[in-house]
């Protein structure tokens, strides 16, 4: 069946913690629509292994396809951040605040989960945003000047965000139809 995302590429951007369903599901409701999402690990340490929970419990690893500092978001059509303590490992990091600022500037998605939205704070771009994350940090949201919604899911302009797993199925759907109305800028 085609679909207005086949062939479309997006960046799994992800660190040691990552929460395992909040890579799986939308990525196998990406892959699913026939997007091809491609996982972004910071160092070259993350080719070999990146460690992911489960809750509480380790979960299946995942090698990075690519490392962060040799990616821009003209490789890509969307960028994904799951979240767990992967956010919080990240989001200090110079090639990976230049990556998500990129795709910005560019207005392509960001569809962000859970704790990943500190990925966009740490990045300089939430000033302004109406997003949602984990409650935990919805200070940490206002703090750095965006309007925090406890909503399932909160859409403003290119971005999508969510609290967590527990919103998943409207997420899923949300990123899907962004991806479909997303106007694919030309290389």
């Amino acid at each position: 069946m085609q679909s207005g995302i086949d062939g479309k590429r997006i960046a799994a951007l992800i660190g040691d913690g990552f929460e395992e369903t909040e890579l799986s599901e939308p990525r196998r409701i990406l892959e699913e629509a026939g997007a091809i999402v491609t996982i972004v690990g910071v160092d070259d340490k993350a080719k070999i292994r990146i460690r992911s929970k489960r809750n509480l419990d380790d979960g299946v690893p995942q090698k990075a396809e690519e490392v962060v500092a040799d990616c821009t978001a003209e490789d890509f059509d969307g960028l994904l951040i799951p979240g767990g303590i992967s956010p919080d490992r990240i989001r200090a990091n110079r090639e990976v605040q230049r990556f998500v600022r990129e795709f910005d500037t560019a207005k392509k998605p960001i569809f962000v989960i859970g704790h990943g939205a500190s990925v966009l704070i740490s990045a300089q771009v939430a000033r302004g945003r109406t997003m949602t994350g984990s409650p935990s940090i919805s200070d940490d949201i206002r703090n750095s000047g965006g309007l925090y919604r406890d909503q399932p899911t909160v859409q403003d302009g290119h971005w999508i965000t969510t609290r967590g797993l527990g919103d998943m199925i409207l997420f899923n759907r949300a990123m899907v139809e962004k991806l479909s109305s997303a106007i694919t800028q030309p290389a």
